[in-house]
């Protein structure tokens, strides 16, 4: 018997956190300016780390109707994905009977 190689690739939501400091005379001051910074978008350049333990797989809804979850062989070749009525290959309809 053969050994075959294959990946799943499959799309998910995460959370990352950036650190950051504001300089004020107060919190509620702080706080404005905290916001006005990410409204402007200023923290694209800072650093940010993965929040663990926010990993969550998307389903299709969420993803606007596309897969979410794709079946490659080793070498790369698609074999199946998860988007309702995608028939990639003959071996997709064999699976789906």
């Amino acid at each position: 018997m053969k050994t075959f190689n294959f990946y799943l690739d499959t799309k998910v939501t995460d959370w990352y956190r950036t650190d950051f400091e504001i300089e004020a005379n107060s919190e509620e001051e702080a706080k404005q300016k905290a916001i006005e910074f990410v409204k402007e978008g200023n923290h694209g350049e800072i650093p940010w780390e993965q929040v663990d333990c926010t990993i969550e797989p998307m389903s299709v809804e969420e993803n606007g109707g596309e897969s979410t979850e794709e079946l490659f062989t080793g070498s790369g070749d698609d074999v199946w994905n998860n988007k309702p009525n995608q028939h990639l290959n003959s071996i997709d309809l064999l699976l789906n009977k």
